[in-house]
């Protein structure tokens, strides 16, 4: 009899959106396949980053469902999403972690259930609520409970992005970050958050380039980054409709329509060059779903 196992797909999320802070994320095209393997001795896969939070994650949810972990687990895993890049990758892990192990359990847990262990692990809901379901997700966590809303997202807006060749860590970049706004600042922020969502549920494109901007986080992390805003210039000159460092960084990304993805993309590609920032560019479309089961063996 062979080991049962899973395959899931996991979407890449671009958190944020500027002033969308630990608050807003948004599942883009690009994936990851983990392959998920119950063996019945103490096997284990090597230990990469992104198998370590495969197991974890699988681990802790047969934990929260009160059932005994498999002896051992092997996990497979094919993916586009860059670590370290600001694209969601450990939430893209974890995420495929946590439905694999609620599948192979015969799904004990609810949404909000596993939504709540990816938020624990991650130590926000930004990026794995997006993992988890896909689409423009909303979080706010509230003492145990995780609140979370789907927001609509009308078609025709692409992410065009460049992801550079060095990595910002979160965990360094947010020791940058400041302790305390101003009353002034607080404003400014709440307002474009609450002008970022509103202006992606209806479609009204224009005015991105407003409700992205925000005072809290990417100035500071530009110290890792200084030439950031050239890349922000530079996409905006070209047409973008908003443009963000996507999570903790170093991915730079852009929000446009078809019509301007291509000369988005070029002017990000050439502010590259003309800082010799080596990296690669990508042109994708938001994805409307989540980690999902994709095989089962």
């Amino acid at each position: 009899m062979t080991d049962p196992s899973i395959s899931i797909r996991v979407p890449a999320t671009s958190a944020n959106l500027g002033p969308g802070f630990d608050a807003v994320g948004l599942a883009v095209s690009i994936f990851a396949t983990v392959r998920i393997t119950v063996v019945n001795d103490a096997r284990s896969s090597r230990p990469d980053p992104m198998r370590r939070m495969i197991t974890s994650a699988i681990r802790a949810t047969y934990q929260r469902a009160e059932n005994q972990a498999p002896p051992g687990i092997e996990v497979e895993v094919e993916s586009e999403i860059p670590l370290g890049r600001g694209l969601g990758a450990s939430a893209a892990a974890r995420g495929a972690g946590i439905l694999g192990a609620n599948e192979l359990m015969g799904r004990p847990l609810n949404d909000d259930a596993m939504l709540k262990i990816g938020t624990e692990l991650e130590g926000h809901a930004d990026n794995i609520a997006p993992a988890l379901y896909g689409g423009l997700q909303v979080s706010a966590v509230d003492g145990a409970r995780v609140a979370r809303v789907a927001v609509p997202f009308p078609a025709g807006l692409k992410c065009v992005g460049f992801v550079p060749d060095f990595s910002m860590p979160t965990h360094e970049t947010r020791n940058l970050l400041p302790k305390r706004l101003s009353r002034q600042d607080a404003v400014f922020n709440s307002s474009r958050a609450a002008l970022l969502v509103a202006a992606l549920a209806t479609g009204q494109w224009n005015v991105l380039n407003i409700a992205t901007e925000e005072r809290l986080h990417q100035q500071p992390r530009s110290e890792l980054f200084p030439t950031m805003f050239d890349f922000f210039r530079a996409a905006l000159e070209a047409g973008a409709f908003g443009v963000y460092l996507s999570g903790g960084g170093s991915t730079i990304m852009s929000l446009c329509d078809a019509a301007h993805a291509d000369a988005a993309r070029d002017a990000l590609v050439r502010t590259a060059a003309r800082l010799q920032i080596a990296g690669s560019p990508f042109i994708v479309d938001p994805c409307p779903t989540g980690a999902e089961v994709v095989e089962r063996h």
